[in-house]
């Protein structure tokens, strides 16, 4: 490579890696869990533990290796990246495998991400919004060898440009996201993106990789110029141009002159005249070798498609298409749109998906086949719940819990959802019941209802969390909702013992409890006295206890808690004063545990907790998951029981995208062998420390893919770096004291052990 328009910077190799189940505490290990079955209307579901998708942006690449495109989707709607694996199937259907092994592969990703084979190497390569610089792109090389397998390194944290002479950024955002192509056909990746005030044009910014060193493996750009294609949007909500052959002066002036027709463009005044926020992609619709554009639009429902009748050397956008395609069933639906092309159904053409960036959060990939030619594409509409339909995906917020509803002896499934509708542009919120058809070991499951007892006429917002006890002593279990504004609502379960429930509201603001925002209850008897105490998670971070003061007959609490921060749990998630806390207290072995998630993605265990309810309790280790995490919505949410029948207390998470994620606890008993100790180790002194804690480590790879993670008790991330010596000297003076959690983490394993700070 000869140049990345950054010299001074050396490419950073990077390899996420992580360990879901933690062999060096082996207290707390539960295994993620594939393949249990779920079918809906008698259709079995190709990856329904996949965890919902709403707002995709999508990629193909070859993830492992074995030639085929794999599909790469990141959900704008909580952070979160899925992967799918090509089988090579031609049933679209069957043709993706869900792979959540190869999520640790990718770098933590930055508000959006997009690949392009930049360097002509065959290997998609990933870019997304800077992370150092906030209206700026990063580049990360994909350097996939048969060796390390997939692995990205960054050669690029925020690509410039020359404009007038001097270097500045190639500008993007969170919510404008430029287009990779080859616009000029020359063979090195250009780039098409947005001024910084929305103005309805479009910046043409121009890879001089071939010009100046005849190969297309740098990034070295030139703003080329300020209106490509010489069109504009139409000022407003509609997405449609509002004109075509516009005159423009910034950029090349021999190439772009100014007719006397209009006043010169110019950018000052762009938001005074225009609130466009756009989305854009670029490919070759008619097979005349340049480039058109499809453009979704913040306020409209309809793809845009601006064809282009120049040249690739000279752009010249001159008929619109304002429902595209216009030829078939448009693509209409709330939120701005996405486009890929990509070959989905395995059969050499590329198709397209039309995807929503806002809104909706059910119809979230429509696929429309490309019935002629790969160069020359049509496209006709066959479904719009492209892998969506393969996946429990209740909307969003999705809160599970396991429970037998109809009395059989098997864990049924009930989970809390929303589902955008439009009309009549609002969400539906309620509760879904998938009933387990399976036996007590293997769990099936089968949906029954999307409106578990009529929740959604209440009109309760959403996320909507479950709990369940006979709170009347007349052998069947009651029901209480913890809705969005921190009230619970209390329903009657009529059926009688052994019977199907049937539940009624009895108690809409039962008790009077008002948590604030976002309750979570869990009914369980804490204190062992014999009756169901409520257990309250909640926005701001912590557990609320409520004592039954009652009897078993007439369940009672006051309507304010015993302990507004029961265990001392304060799970605050970095950069916010909100934590979204979800408790599921659970006995193993004779001993109470707590499972408490939050909207960082993770999910912590303690104990500590028999005889302890005004005190603090324990950490004993995290569920860390962080390449499938949100730090900016309610995220997941954590329930569970023993679904597999083997005396152990699994999980269920629910993901802001809608979706679960199952989890059976390690049974070492169920001759399944044991993961072998890692030979890698490392000890960190002094402990406690003050200033500074030196880390020594021993058998390292080699490979330089360890890593090193420092969080504190809340789960926040405070260090974090790749392990390249055997020691390192980690500065602590800046940290509160208090107790540490360091974290090892290697391709087999991961390591932990706890670090005190006294300053």
């Amino acid at each position: 490579m000869r140049n990345t328009h950054l010299r001074f910077l050396a490419a950073l190799p990077f390899v996420f890696l992580f360990l879901l189940s933690d062999p060096s505490n082996a207290q707390v290990r539960f295994d993620r869990v594939e393949n249990v079955a779920v079918e809906i209307a008698g259709t079995p579901m190709q990856n329904p533990w996949s965890g919902g998708i709403n707002y995709p942006l999508t990629s193909s690449l070859d993830m492992d290796g074995d030639g085929r495109k794999d599909l790469f989707v990141f959900d704008r709607f909580n952070n979160r990246v899925s992967c799918f694996l090509n089988t090579g199937s031609t049933n679209v259907v069957t043709a993706w495998q869900y792979a959540p092994e190869m999520v640790q592969r990718f770098p933590p990703i930055n508000k959006w991400a997009l690949f392009y084979d930049y360097n002509c190497d065959g290997k998609e390569d990933l870019f997304m919004l800077s992370s150092l610089f906030p209206s700026g792109i990063a580049a990360w090389r994909n350097d996939y060898t048969q060796g390390t397998g997939l692995q990205f390194t960054l050669v690029n944290p925020f690509m410039r440009e020359t404009f007038a002479g001097f270097p500045t950024n190639i500008f993007a955002s969170a919510v404008s996201i430029p287009a990779f192509a080859d616009v000029d056909s020359d063979g090195d990746m250009d780039i098409i993106g947005y001024n910084s005030v929305p103005d309805g044009r479009f910046i043409y910014h121009r890879n001089l990789s071939m010009d100046n060193y005849g190969t297309c493996d740098s990034l070295v750009y030139e703003w080329a110029s300020a209106c490509w294609g010489n069109f504009a949007l139409q000022v407003g909500g509609a997405n449609e141009v509002g004109c075509f052959h516009c005159p423009c002066r910034v950029g090349r002036p021999t190439e772009e002159p100014n007719p006397v027709l209009e006043p010169a463009y110019d950018p000052s005044d762009a938001a005074r005249r225009d609130d466009t926020i756009s989305s854009i992609y670029l490919l070759d619709l008619d097979g005349d070798n340049d480039m058109d554009a499809l453009i979704g639009d913040i306020s409209s429902y309809n793809t845009l498609m601006v064809h282009n009748g120049g040249t690739q050397f000279s752009a010249e956008m001159d008929t619109q298409d304002v429902s595209f395609p216009s030829y078939d069933l448009a693509a209409v639906f709330n939120g701005f749109h996405a486009h890929s092309y990509i070959d989905l159904d395995n059969d050499g053409k590329r198709d397209m998906l039309f995807a929503p960036n806002e809104n909706e959060n059910r119809q979230g990939m429509w696929w429309y086949k490309n019935t002629a030619t790969d160069p020359n594409p049509t496209f006709s509409y066959r479904s719009s719940d492209f892998l969506v339909g393969g996946m429990i995906d209740v909307g969003e917020a999705a809160v599970p819990v396991p429970f037998d509803y109809d009395s059989d002896g098997l864990l049924d499934l009930i989970v809390g959802g929303s589902i955008f509708q439009n009309p009549p542009q609002a969400n539906k919120n309620s509760l879904w019941l998938f009933r387990n058809k399976g036996t007590a070991t293997q769990p099936a499951y089968e949906l029954i209802t999307d409106d578990l007892a009529g929740i959604s006429a209440l009109n309760l917002v959403a996320p909507l969390a479950a709990t369940f006890g006979d709170l009347d002593a007349d052998g069947d279990a009651d029901m209480i909702i913890g809705a969005d504004d921190g009230k619970l609502y209390f329903f009657n379960n009529s059926a009688g013992a052994g019977n199907p429930c049937s539940f009624q509201l009895a108690f809409p603001n039962y008790m009077g409890i008002d948590v604030g925002n976002t309750a979570t209850p869990q009914l369980v008897d804490i204190n062992r006295d014999g009756l169901h105490d409520l257990l309250i998670g909640e926005k701001s971070a912590t557990i609320n206890y409520f004592k039954n003061i009652g009897t078993a007959a007439s369940a009672f609490y006051s309507n304010l808690p015993d302990n507004d921060t029961l265990g001392g749990i304060l799970l605050q998630s970095q950069g916010y004063v909100e934590g979204y806390t979800v408790p599921f207290f659970y006995d193993t072995a004779g001993t109470r545990r707590l499972a408490v998630s939050n909207m960082g993605g993770n999910v912590y265990f303690y104990d500590n907790i028999d005889g302890n309810l005004n005190g603090t309790f324990r950490l004993l280790d995290s569920l860390y998951n962080k390449p499938e995490s949100s730090r900016i919505k309610f995220n997941v949410s954590v329930n569970g029981g023993d679904i597999n029948g083997d005396g152990f207390v699994d999980l269920v998470l629910g993901q802001a995208s809608g979706g679960l994620q199952l989890w059976y606890q390690y049974n070492p008993t169920a001759g399944v062998p044991a993961l072998e100790e890692p030979a890698v180790s490392f000890i960190a002194f002094p402990n406690p420390a003050r200033d500074e804690v030196r880390v020594s480590f021993n058998h390292l790879s080699g490979k330089g893919t360890e890593q090193l993670e420092v969080t504190d008790i809340a789960g926040r991330v405070l260090y974090r770096s790749r392990v390249n010596a055997e020691q390192m000297v980690i500065s602590t003076t800046e940290w509160a004291s208090g107790l540490y959690l360091l974290r090892l983490v290697s391709e087999t394993a991961s390591r932990s052990m706890k670090l005190r700070v006294q300053h």
